[in-house]
C-alpha cells in the first residue's frame, strides 16, 4: 500500500514538472518584439487601413498579402506613387502576412490595423514589384495605439528639424566667432 502511494506521489511530481516546464518553455518562446520606436524608424511607411480582400494565399509557406483601404498615412505617403495605389487611389497591395519573423502577422477581411510597411525588396521578383511589406507587427486600432505611433513619428520629425536647427545655430556662431577673431587680431 506504501510504495503505490509512493509511486503515485512520484507520477504526480512528474506530471507537474513536465507541465511546469511546458509552461516556463512557452512564456520564454513568446515573440520578442522591438520598441514601438525602433519599429516605427524601420519602417518608412506607417499608415491605418481596413483588410478588402485576401490574396496570394501561398500554402507552402502559409504567407498571403491582402489588398488594403488606406484610410490615413502616418508616415511615408509621399514614398507612396501612383504605380503602387490600387482602386482609385485609395487601396494598396500589402505582403508579408503569415511571416514567422513577425509576431502579430495574421489579419481577416474587414480587420482595421496599423501597418508598420517597407516596400517589397527586388529579390522577390517582379510579381511584387508594386507590393509594400509588413515590417513589423500589425497594432489594433486604439485611441491609445494611435496616440503612441503618432508621437512617435512626431518626435522623429521635431527631433530631425531641431538638429537642422541646432546645425544651423552653430554654424552662425561659429561664423560670428570667427569674424571676431579676425577683428581681434587687427587691434
Amino acid at each position: 500500500m506504501g510504495s503505490q502511494r509512493t509511486l503515485w506521489a512520484g507520477r504526480t511530481a512528474l506530471l507537474l514538472a513536465g507541465l511546469l516546464a511546458a509552461l516556463l518553455q512557452r512564456c520564454t518562446a513568446s515573440c520578442p518584439e522591438k520598441e514601438l520606436e525602433d519599429r516605427e524608424e524601420e519602417a518608412n511607411i506607417v499608415l491605418t487601413g481596413t483588410v478588402d480582400e485576401i490574396i496570394n494565399m501561398d500554402p507552402v509557406h502559409n504567407t498571403y498579402s491582402c489588398k488594403v483601404r488606406v484610410w490615413r498615412y502616418l508616415k511615408g505617403k509621399g514614398d507612396v506613387n501612383r504605380e503602387i495605389l490600387l482602386d482609385g487611389g485609395n487601396k494598396l497591395m500589402i505582403g508579408g502576412f503569415g511571416n514567422p519573423g513577425i509576431c502579430d502577422n495574421q489579419v481577416a477581411t474587414g480587420d482595421t490595423r496599423i501597418f508598420f510597411l517597407n516596400p517589397a525588396p527586388e529579390s522577390m521578383g517582379p510579381e511584387h514589384k508594386n507590393e509594400l511589406m509588413l515590417n513589423s507587427s500589425l497594432m489594433r486600432i486604439t485611441l491609445r495605439n494611435l496616440e503612441d505611433v503618432e508621437h512617435c513619428v512626431e518626435v522623429e520629425g521635431i527631433a530631425v528639424w531641431k538638429h537642422f536647427k541646432i546645425s544651423a545655430e552653430l554654424e552662425s556662431v561659429g561664423a560670428f566667432a570667427r569674424e571676431e577673431a579676425l577683428l581681434m587680431e587687427k587691434c
